[in-house]
């Protein structure tokens, strides 16, 4: 009997961590993983196009000022660019795009205001739900360059449109209110998907707004 009763204990002393251990990854996975339908990504896609265009005809009458290696403007792109050259040479920039068009044989202003051009089609493509995924690819490179380029005269809401538009690129797209879903009949994704992409962006804001805070 008393063989018996230590055999037990001894059971129920290893079963013990291991069932705190399950319970815990429980948690864990419907904290990571919960189930959420995709409305949310329907309004971070939106949100962003909208974003974008007003960033984009914001800008319109001062683009060349503002991003011409030739411009007469208070802050050239070549200034910008080289304080971001001193920081990173990764960061990506307008600069690579206006030196692959040089290569290419195209002027400086063809290529900025094809880069414009570009940045316009992709959100209202983001906006009307049409090539979801490149559309965000575009966008959010796009965006990063100018804003780069730009980087004196940008500030917190340029950062979190470049935040809001990597998360977008890479979140489980389309969503079922873009022309994509409808045209092509595509089933809606899975719903803890949905909840983990949404998750990770939630858990990134607050750690944003936390380490903001104090300052």
């Amino acid at each position: 009997m008393l063989s018996l009763h230590t055999t037990l204990i001894s059971r129920k002393q290893v079963t013990s961590p291991m069932m705190r251990l399950r319970k815990l990854r429980r948690k864990v996975q419907r904290f990571l993983f919960p189930s959420e339908v995709d409305h949310w990504l329907t309004v971070l896609r939106i949100g962003l196009a909208l974003q974008i265009l007003l960033y984009c005809l914001s800008l319109r009458r001062d683009w060349i000022q503002l991003f011409a290696s030739g411009a007469h403007g208070l802050i050239r792109r070549d200034l910008a660019e080289a304080i971001l050259s001193a920081e990173t040479v990764f960061t990506p920039r307008l600069g690579w795009i206006v030196a692959l068009g040089n290569h290419l044989g195209l002027n400086e202003y063809s290529i900025l205001w094809f880069a414009w051009w570009c940045l316009v089609c992709a959100a209202l493509c983001l906006f009307a739900g049409v090539l979801c995924r490149s559309a965000a690819v575009l966008a959010w490179f796009l965006h990063l360059c100018t804003t780069d380029s730009a980087s004196l005269f940008s500030y917190g809401v340029d950062n979190f449109t470049s935040i809001g538009l990597f998360y977008l690129m890479l979140a489980p797209l389309p969503d079922r209110w873009s022309l994509d879903a409808q045209i092509r009949h595509l089933p809606p994704k899975d719903q803890r998907l949905q909840g983990f992409h949404r998750r990770i962006l939630q858990m990134h804001m607050c750690l944003i707004y936390f380490f903001c805070s104090g300052r």
